[in-house]
Protein backbone atom coordinates (compact mmCIF):
# COMPACT_ATOMS: atom_id res chain seq x y z
CA UNK A 1 0.00 0.00 0.00
CA UNK A 2 1.40 3.32 -1.19
CA UNK A 3 1.90 6.37 1.50
CA UNK A 4 -0.81 9.15 0.55
CA UNK A 5 1.44 12.30 1.35
CA UNK A 6 -0.23 14.77 2.87
CA UNK A 7 -0.38 18.54 1.68
CA UNK A 8 -0.03 19.66 5.02
CA UNK A 9 3.65 20.74 6.05
CA UNK A 10 5.23 18.03 8.50
CA UNK A 11 5.48 19.73 12.03
CA UNK A 12 6.84 18.54 15.46
CA UNK A 13 5.16 18.27 18.09
CA UNK A 14 8.24 19.80 20.04
CA UNK A 15 7.83 22.86 17.73
CA UNK A 16 3.71 22.83 18.23
CA UNK A 17 4.56 22.74 22.18
CA UNK A 18 6.94 25.83 22.47
CA UNK A 19 4.90 27.74 20.18
CA UNK A 20 2.07 26.71 22.70
CA UNK A 21 3.97 27.67 25.31
CA UNK A 22 5.09 31.09 24.02
CA UNK A 23 1.32 31.89 22.95
CA UNK A 24 0.24 31.42 26.37
CA UNK A 25 2.97 32.94 27.61
CA UNK A 26 2.79 35.95 25.84
CA UNK A 27 -1.53 35.85 26.28
CA UNK A 28 -1.11 35.35 30.09
CA UNK A 29 1.83 38.02 30.58
CA UNK A 30 -0.66 40.72 28.60
CA UNK A 31 -3.34 39.96 31.18
CA UNK A 32 -1.57 40.36 33.88
CA UNK A 33 -0.22 43.87 32.66
CA UNK A 34 -3.93 44.88 32.27
CA UNK A 35 -5.25 43.55 35.47
CA UNK A 36 -2.17 44.82 37.30
CA UNK A 37 -2.84 48.49 35.94
CA UNK A 38 -6.14 47.95 36.84
CA UNK A 39 -5.59 46.79 40.28
CA UNK A 40 -3.33 49.92 41.19
CA UNK A 41 -5.74 52.21 40.12
CA UNK A 42 -8.44 50.93 41.78
CA UNK A 43 -6.48 50.58 45.08
CA UNK A 44 -5.17 53.64 44.31
CA UNK A 45 -8.75 55.75 43.28
CA UNK A 46 -10.22 53.70 46.59
CA UNK A 47 -7.88 53.38 49.44
CA UNK A 48 -5.83 56.43 49.11
CA UNK A 49 -7.48 59.37 48.75
CA UNK A 50 -6.95 62.22 51.83
CA UNK A 51 -10.02 61.39 53.73
CA UNK A 52 -9.54 57.31 54.31
CA UNK A 53 -5.47 58.29 55.01
CA UNK A 54 -6.64 60.48 57.92
CA UNK A 55 -9.34 58.28 59.22
CA UNK A 56 -6.71 55.25 59.27
CA UNK A 57 -4.17 57.44 60.58
CA UNK A 58 -6.42 58.89 63.40
CA UNK A 59 -7.24 54.98 64.74
CA UNK A 60 -3.40 54.65 64.86
CA UNK A 61 -2.95 57.65 66.77
CA UNK A 62 -5.63 56.28 69.24
CA UNK A 63 -3.48 53.07 69.73
CA UNK A 64 -0.09 54.94 69.92
CA UNK A 65 -1.93 57.16 72.84
CA UNK A 66 -3.24 54.28 74.45
CA UNK A 67 0.20 52.72 74.38
CA UNK A 68 1.96 55.65 75.88
CA UNK A 69 -0.69 55.89 78.76
CA UNK A 70 -0.20 52.02 79.64
CA UNK A 71 3.39 52.53 79.60
CA UNK A 72 4.35 55.74 81.03
CA UNK A 73 6.30 56.54 77.57
CA UNK A 74 7.92 59.75 77.54
CA UNK A 75 8.25 61.82 73.77
CA UNK A 76 12.13 60.63 73.55
CA UNK A 77 11.64 57.25 75.12
CA UNK A 78 13.20 55.85 71.89
CA UNK A 79 12.64 51.73 72.78
CA UNK A 80 9.67 51.77 73.08
CA UNK A 81 8.57 54.13 70.72
CA UNK A 82 10.59 51.91 68.28
CA UNK A 83 8.70 48.81 69.41
CA UNK A 84 5.55 50.23 69.34
CA UNK A 85 6.30 51.43 65.65
CA UNK A 86 7.58 47.29 64.73
CA UNK A 87 4.25 46.33 66.08
CA UNK A 88 2.57 47.85 63.23
CA UNK A 89 4.75 46.61 60.53
CA UNK A 90 3.11 49.66 57.89
CA UNK A 91 3.71 53.06 59.74
CA UNK A 92 6.74 55.38 60.43
CA UNK A 93 6.99 58.49 63.05
CA UNK A 94 8.21 61.74 63.98
CA UNK A 95 7.46 63.29 67.53
CA UNK A 96 7.86 66.75 68.02
CA UNK A 97 7.91 68.59 71.35
CA UNK A 98 7.93 72.19 71.50
CA UNK A 99 8.89 72.10 67.34
CA UNK A 100 11.84 70.24 68.36
CA UNK A 101 12.21 66.41 66.53
CA UNK A 102 12.70 64.30 69.44
CA UNK A 103 11.91 60.71 67.53
CA UNK A 104 12.29 59.81 64.04
CA UNK A 105 11.16 56.35 63.53
CA UNK A 106 13.84 56.14 60.88
CA UNK A 107 16.50 57.05 62.81
CA UNK A 108 15.20 55.16 66.50
CA UNK A 109 18.94 55.19 67.86
CA UNK A 110 20.23 58.44 67.16
CA UNK A 111 20.89 60.65 70.31
CA UNK A 112 17.47 63.10 71.05
CA UNK A 113 20.15 66.13 70.75
CA UNK A 114 21.30 65.10 67.40
CA UNK A 115 18.18 64.34 66.18
CA UNK A 116 16.89 68.06 68.02
CA UNK A 117 18.99 69.66 65.60
CA UNK A 118 18.45 68.22 62.59
CA UNK A 119 14.51 68.05 62.94
CA UNK A 120 12.54 69.86 61.05
CA UNK A 121 9.07 71.20 61.87
CA UNK A 122 6.59 71.84 58.51
CA UNK A 123 3.74 73.08 59.31
CA UNK A 124 1.48 72.38 56.46
CA UNK A 125 1.74 68.79 57.38
CA UNK A 126 -1.06 67.38 59.50
CA UNK A 127 0.42 66.82 62.84
CA UNK A 128 -1.52 64.55 66.03
CA UNK A 129 -1.18 66.11 69.52
CA UNK A 130 -0.53 63.30 72.09
CA UNK A 131 -0.19 63.65 75.73
CA UNK A 132 3.65 61.73 76.34
CA UNK A 133 4.30 60.93 80.36
CA UNK A 134 6.35 64.19 79.65
CA UNK A 135 4.03 66.57 78.68
CA UNK A 136 2.01 67.26 75.48
CA UNK A 137 4.11 66.60 72.00
CA UNK A 138 3.14 66.86 68.08
CA UNK A 139 3.82 63.44 66.20
CA UNK A 140 3.52 62.99 62.39
CA UNK A 141 2.35 59.70 61.10
CA UNK A 142 3.28 58.18 57.59
CA UNK A 143 1.69 54.91 56.53
CA UNK A 144 2.01 52.35 54.47
CA UNK A 145 -2.12 51.70 54.26
CA UNK A 146 -1.78 50.27 50.68
CA UNK A 147 1.32 48.14 50.94
CA UNK A 148 -0.47 45.23 51.98
CA UNK A 149 -3.29 45.40 49.08
CA UNK A 150 -0.83 46.44 46.96
CA UNK A 151 0.93 42.67 47.58
CA UNK A 152 -2.82 40.69 47.93
CA UNK A 153 -3.26 42.03 44.66
CA UNK A 154 -0.22 41.05 42.89
CA UNK A 155 -0.50 37.63 44.60
CA UNK A 156 -4.17 37.30 42.88
CA UNK A 157 -2.94 39.06 40.04
CA UNK A 158 -0.06 36.07 39.33
CA UNK A 159 -2.22 33.51 39.86
CA UNK A 160 -5.26 34.71 37.34
CA UNK A 161 -2.58 34.85 35.31
CA UNK A 162 -0.58 31.27 35.57
CA UNK A 163 -4.54 30.21 35.38
CA UNK A 164 -5.04 31.66 32.23
CA UNK A 165 -1.58 29.97 31.12
CA UNK A 166 -2.60 26.56 32.48
CA UNK A 167 -5.89 26.80 30.52
CA UNK A 168 -4.24 28.15 27.16
CA UNK A 169 -2.09 24.79 27.49
CA UNK A 170 -4.90 22.77 28.28
CA UNK A 171 -6.80 23.94 25.48
CA UNK A 172 -4.36 23.80 22.87
CA UNK A 173 -3.76 20.47 23.49
CA UNK A 174 -7.01 18.69 24.13
CA UNK A 175 -7.19 18.01 20.53
CA UNK A 176 -3.53 15.72 20.49
CA UNK A 177 -4.78 13.92 23.79
CA UNK A 178 -8.28 12.81 22.50
CA UNK A 179 -5.99 11.98 19.24
CA UNK A 180 -4.09 9.97 21.64
CA UNK A 181 -7.47 8.81 22.88
CA UNK A 182 -8.35 7.49 19.56
CA UNK A 183 -5.20 5.78 18.64
CA UNK A 184 -5.66 4.11 21.69
CA UNK A 185 -9.16 2.92 21.33
CA UNK A 186 -8.34 1.79 17.59
CA UNK A 187 -5.07 -0.09 18.76
CA UNK A 188 -7.14 -2.16 21.27
CA UNK A 189 -9.87 -3.16 18.21
CA UNK A 190 -6.68 -3.99 16.35
CA UNK A 191 -5.51 -5.92 19.36
CA UNK A 192 -9.23 -7.94 19.38
CA UNK A 193 -7.81 -9.44 15.81
CA UNK A 194 -9.96 -6.94 13.80
CA UNK A 195 -7.01 -6.04 10.90
CA UNK A 196 -9.14 -4.61 8.66
CA UNK A 197 -9.78 -1.79 10.37
CA UNK A 198 -7.45 1.31 9.55
CA UNK A 199 -6.31 3.27 12.09
CA UNK A 200 -7.09 7.42 11.77
CA UNK A 201 -4.28 9.59 10.24
CA UNK A 202 -4.57 13.05 11.46
CA UNK A 203 -1.81 15.77 11.10
CA UNK A 204 1.42 15.93 10.17
CA UNK A 205 3.51 15.06 13.36
CA UNK A 206 5.08 12.34 14.86
CA UNK A 207 1.22 10.97 16.35
CA UNK A 208 0.40 10.50 12.67
CA UNK A 209 3.74 9.30 11.55
CA UNK A 210 2.42 6.99 14.08
CA UNK A 211 -0.55 5.98 12.98
CA UNK A 212 1.13 5.89 9.43
CA UNK A 213 3.52 2.81 10.53
CA UNK A 214 0.92 1.46 12.67
CA UNK A 215 -1.58 1.60 9.39
CA UNK A 216 1.17 -0.29 7.47
CA UNK A 217 1.74 -2.65 10.58
CA UNK A 218 -1.57 -3.43 9.97
CA UNK A 219 -1.43 -4.63 6.46
CA UNK A 220 1.82 -6.26 6.91
CA UNK A 221 0.30 -8.48 9.74
CA UNK A 222 -3.14 -8.83 7.58
CA UNK A 223 -1.04 -10.38 4.36
CA UNK A 224 1.78 -12.42 6.72
CA UNK A 225 -1.99 -13.81 8.24
CA UNK A 226 -3.51 -14.27 4.97
CA UNK A 227 -0.06 -15.77 3.83
CA UNK A 228 0.11 -18.31 7.01
CA UNK A 229 -3.37 -19.36 6.03
CA UNK A 230 -2.29 -20.31 1.92
CA UNK A 231 0.60 -21.83 3.35
CA UNK A 232 -1.01 -23.65 5.82
CA UNK A 233 -3.68 -24.63 2.85
CA UNK A 234 -1.25 -25.33 0.49
CA UNK A 235 0.49 -27.73 3.65
CA UNK A 236 -2.70 -29.68 3.85
CA UNK A 237 -3.09 -30.12 0.19
CA UNK A 238 0.78 -30.86 -0.24
CA UNK A 239 0.11 -33.68 2.93
CA UNK A 240 -3.06 -35.05 1.30
CA UNK A 241 -1.77 -35.37 -2.45
CA UNK A 242 1.77 -37.17 -0.88
CA UNK A 243 -0.69 -39.36 1.24
CA UNK A 244 -2.95 -40.37 -1.89
CA UNK A 245 0.24 -40.90 -3.90
CA UNK A 246 2.12 -43.53 -0.93
CA UNK A 247 -1.58 -45.47 -0.80
CA UNK A 248 -1.48 -46.32 -4.45
CA UNK A 249 2.29 -48.11 -4.64
CA UNK A 250 1.20 -49.37 -1.05
CA UNK A 251 -1.71 -50.85 -2.37
CA UNK A 252 0.18 -52.59 -5.61
CA UNK A 253 2.87 -53.35 -3.25
CA UNK A 254 -0.01 -55.64 -0.84
CA UNK A 255 -1.31 -57.08 -3.72
CA UNK A 256 2.16 -58.84 -4.99
CA UNK A 257 2.99 -59.44 -1.80
CA UNK A 258 0.12 -61.11 -1.32
CA UNK A 259 -0.02 -62.74 -4.40
CA UNK A 260 3.45 -64.15 -3.41
CA UNK A 261 2.29 -65.38 0.52
CA UNK A 262 -0.96 -67.31 -1.10
CA UNK A 263 0.27 -68.75 -4.27
CA UNK A 264 3.58 -71.40 -4.76
CA UNK A 265 5.25 -69.73 -8.07
CA UNK A 266 7.30 -72.14 -9.56
CA UNK A 267 8.03 -70.41 -13.26
CA UNK A 268 11.32 -68.25 -11.94
CA UNK A 269 10.62 -65.47 -14.39
CA UNK A 270 7.13 -64.66 -13.17
CA UNK A 271 8.75 -65.09 -9.35
CA UNK A 272 11.64 -61.92 -10.77
CA UNK A 273 8.75 -60.04 -12.28
CA UNK A 274 6.87 -60.03 -9.05
CA UNK A 275 10.24 -58.88 -7.06
CA UNK A 276 10.86 -56.60 -9.49
CA UNK A 277 7.35 -54.83 -9.26
CA UNK A 278 7.67 -55.07 -5.89
CA UNK A 279 10.91 -53.49 -5.76
CA UNK A 280 9.93 -50.85 -8.20
CA UNK A 281 6.90 -49.83 -5.64
CA UNK A 282 8.85 -49.88 -2.40
CA UNK A 283 11.24 -47.18 -4.36
CA UNK A 284 8.32 -45.30 -5.29
CA UNK A 285 7.02 -45.79 -1.99
CA UNK A 286 10.42 -44.80 -0.57
CA UNK A 287 11.00 -41.45 -2.63
CA UNK A 288 7.53 -40.09 -1.44
CA UNK A 289 8.35 -40.87 2.22
CA UNK A 290 11.59 -39.23 1.44
CA UNK A 291 9.63 -36.09 -0.08
CA UNK A 292 7.83 -35.65 2.80
CA UNK A 293 10.30 -35.88 5.30
CA UNK A 294 12.37 -33.18 3.63
CA UNK A 295 9.60 -31.40 2.90
CA UNK A 296 8.64 -31.09 6.73
CA UNK A 297 12.33 -30.89 7.42
CA UNK A 298 12.45 -27.56 5.18
CA UNK A 299 9.46 -26.37 6.41
CA UNK A 300 10.31 -26.75 10.67
CA UNK A 301 13.91 -24.66 10.37
CA UNK A 302 15.33 -26.39 13.09
CA UNK A 303 18.89 -25.81 14.51
CA UNK A 304 21.31 -27.45 12.71
CA UNK A 305 24.59 -28.88 14.86
CA UNK A 306 27.97 -29.62 13.12
CA UNK A 307 30.20 -32.35 13.38
CA UNK A 308 33.78 -32.02 13.89
CA UNK A 309 36.26 -30.91 11.17
CA UNK A 310 37.03 -33.22 8.84
CA UNK A 311 38.87 -33.22 4.89
CA UNK A 312 37.04 -32.97 1.98
CA UNK A 313 38.12 -36.28 1.05
CA UNK A 314 36.78 -38.13 4.48
CA UNK A 315 32.87 -36.55 4.33
CA UNK A 316 32.04 -37.45 0.99
CA UNK A 317 34.71 -40.47 -0.12
CA UNK A 318 32.33 -42.91 1.73
CA UNK A 319 29.26 -41.61 0.49
CA UNK A 320 30.09 -40.91 -3.11
CA UNK A 321 31.56 -44.64 -3.50
CA UNK A 322 27.88 -46.07 -2.79
CA UNK A 323 26.46 -43.24 -5.07
CA UNK A 324 28.70 -44.52 -7.80
CA UNK A 325 28.20 -47.81 -7.24
CA UNK A 326 24.24 -47.62 -6.74
CA UNK A 327 24.11 -45.50 -10.17
CA UNK A 328 26.20 -47.57 -11.95
CA UNK A 329 23.88 -50.82 -11.34
CA UNK A 330 21.34 -48.99 -12.73
CA UNK A 331 23.47 -48.37 -16.01
CA UNK A 332 24.69 -45.46 -15.73
CA UNK A 333 28.33 -44.15 -15.92
CA UNK A 334 29.81 -42.28 -13.36
CA UNK A 335 33.48 -40.42 -13.18
CA UNK A 336 34.77 -39.49 -9.94
CA UNK A 337 38.13 -37.70 -8.92
CA UNK A 338 38.59 -36.18 -5.48
CA UNK A 339 41.70 -34.45 -4.87
CA UNK A 340 43.59 -34.21 -2.03
CA UNK A 341 43.36 -30.96 0.47
CA UNK A 342 44.56 -30.76 4.10
CA UNK A 343 41.85 -28.33 4.81
CA UNK A 344 38.90 -28.98 6.78
CA UNK A 345 35.30 -28.49 7.23
CA UNK A 346 32.40 -29.35 9.77
CA UNK A 347 28.88 -30.72 7.84
CA UNK A 348 25.82 -32.44 9.35
CA UNK A 349 26.56 -36.34 8.25
CA UNK A 350 22.79 -36.43 8.31
CA UNK A 351 22.56 -33.73 5.61
CA UNK A 352 24.71 -35.18 4.09
CA UNK A 353 23.11 -38.28 3.50
CA UNK A 354 19.61 -36.39 2.48
CA UNK A 355 21.30 -34.20 0.19
CA UNK A 356 22.72 -37.01 -2.21
CA UNK A 357 20.30 -39.00 -1.92
CA UNK A 358 17.73 -35.89 -3.54
CA UNK A 359 20.78 -35.41 -6.06
CA UNK A 360 20.40 -39.39 -7.56
CA UNK A 361 16.83 -39.11 -7.50
CA UNK A 362 17.41 -35.88 -9.77
CA UNK A 363 19.90 -38.01 -11.88
CA UNK A 364 17.85 -40.82 -12.45
CA UNK A 365 15.47 -38.51 -13.28
CA UNK A 366 16.60 -36.56 -15.42
CA UNK A 367 20.28 -37.73 -16.25
CA UNK A 368 21.12 -39.44 -19.68
CA UNK A 369 22.79 -42.89 -19.32
CA UNK A 370 24.78 -42.40 -22.45
CA UNK A 371 26.78 -39.35 -21.29
CA UNK A 372 29.15 -39.99 -18.19
CA UNK A 373 27.65 -38.36 -14.61
CA UNK A 374 31.19 -36.50 -13.76
CA UNK A 375 31.82 -35.93 -9.77
CA UNK A 376 34.60 -34.27 -8.99
CA UNK A 377 36.18 -31.51 -6.93
CA UNK A 378 36.96 -27.67 -7.67
CA UNK A 379 38.24 -25.76 -4.98
CA UNK A 380 38.71 -22.32 -4.10
CA UNK A 381 40.55 -20.26 -1.45
CA UNK A 382 37.60 -19.77 0.20
CA UNK A 383 35.56 -22.80 -0.13
CA UNK A 384 35.54 -26.67 -0.71
CA UNK A 385 33.33 -27.72 -3.68
CA UNK A 386 31.99 -30.59 -4.88
CA UNK A 387 30.49 -30.72 -8.41
CA UNK A 388 28.26 -32.89 -10.01
CA UNK A 389 27.72 -32.44 -13.93
CA UNK A 390 25.42 -34.67 -16.24
CA UNK A 391 23.64 -34.60 -19.78
CA UNK A 392 20.05 -34.20 -19.07
CA UNK A 393 18.18 -36.96 -21.51
CA UNK A 394 16.89 -36.25 -24.50
CA UNK A 395 14.54 -39.04 -24.90
CA UNK A 396 10.92 -38.88 -24.62
CA UNK A 397 10.59 -42.59 -23.01
CA UNK A 398 13.14 -41.65 -20.29
CA UNK A 399 10.93 -38.17 -19.34
CA UNK A 400 8.63 -40.76 -18.26
CA UNK A 401 10.24 -41.10 -14.86
CA UNK A 402 9.94 -37.21 -14.03
CA UNK A 403 6.40 -38.39 -13.10
CA UNK A 404 5.63 -38.24 -9.67
CA UNK A 405 7.79 -35.18 -9.07
CA UNK A 406 7.04 -32.51 -6.00
CA UNK A 407 10.13 -30.11 -7.08
CA UNK A 408 11.06 -30.13 -3.84
CA UNK A 409 14.13 -31.43 -4.07
CA UNK A 410 16.41 -29.15 -5.22
CA UNK A 411 14.92 -26.48 -2.55
CA UNK A 412 15.78 -28.60 -0.04
CA UNK A 413 19.15 -29.17 -1.05
CA UNK A 414 19.48 -25.59 -1.31
CA UNK A 415 17.91 -25.31 2.61
CA UNK A 416 20.34 -27.92 4.30
CA UNK A 417 23.18 -26.84 2.63
CA UNK A 418 22.62 -22.86 4.30
CA UNK A 419 21.80 -24.11 7.13
CA UNK A 420 25.77 -25.98 6.85
CA UNK A 421 26.48 -22.35 6.41
CA UNK A 422 27.09 -23.55 2.57
CA UNK A 423 25.67 -22.59 -0.83
CA UNK A 424 24.32 -25.08 -3.46
CA UNK A 425 25.17 -23.53 -7.29
CA UNK A 426 23.16 -24.80 -9.69
CA UNK A 427 23.72 -23.63 -13.77
CA UNK A 428 21.89 -25.26 -16.99
CA UNK A 429 23.48 -24.52 -20.17
CA UNK A 430 21.51 -26.63 -23.04
CA UNK A 431 21.69 -30.27 -22.10
CA UNK A 432 23.90 -29.56 -19.52
CA UNK A 433 23.04 -30.01 -16.01
CA UNK A 434 25.88 -28.67 -13.20
CA UNK A 435 25.38 -28.65 -9.43
CA UNK A 436 28.16 -26.98 -7.11
CA UNK A 437 27.72 -27.48 -3.27
CA UNK A 438 30.18 -25.52 -1.88
CA UNK A 439 30.97 -25.51 2.13
CA UNK A 440 33.20 -23.03 4.21
CA UNK A 441 36.93 -23.91 5.11
CA UNK A 442 37.09 -24.07 8.62
CA UNK A 443 39.64 -21.23 9.79
CA UNK A 444 42.84 -22.54 11.76
CA UNK A 445 42.19 -26.27 11.06
CA UNK A 446 44.77 -28.46 9.01
CA UNK A 447 45.61 -31.80 9.11
CA UNK A 448 48.71 -32.78 10.10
Amino acid sequence: MARIKSKRKFQSMYVQLVGLLLAAILISGAFYLLINRIGARIITEIFMNREHIEQISSAYVDDLQKFIDENQVSSNDSDKLTAWVKRQKIISIQVYKNELLTYNSYYPEAAVEDVAVEGRYYEWEHYYTVEFSDGTADVFLYGFFAYQLYTYALIAEILLAVVLLILIVIFGIRRTVRYIGKLKEECDILGSGDLDYEITVRGRNELSLLAEGMNHMRIALKESSENEEELSLANRRIITEMSHDLRTPLTSLLIYTGLLRKKEISDPDLLQEYLWKIDKKAQQIKRLSDNIFEYALMAEGAEVKLGEPETFREVFYDPLSEMAAYLEERQYITETDLEKDNRKICVNEEYINRILDNIVSNIIKYADKKAPIKIYTNHTEEWGRLVFRNTVCADPEDKKRKEGSTSIGLHNVDKMMKDMDGACVVEKKQKQFEMVLQLPWKAGVDED
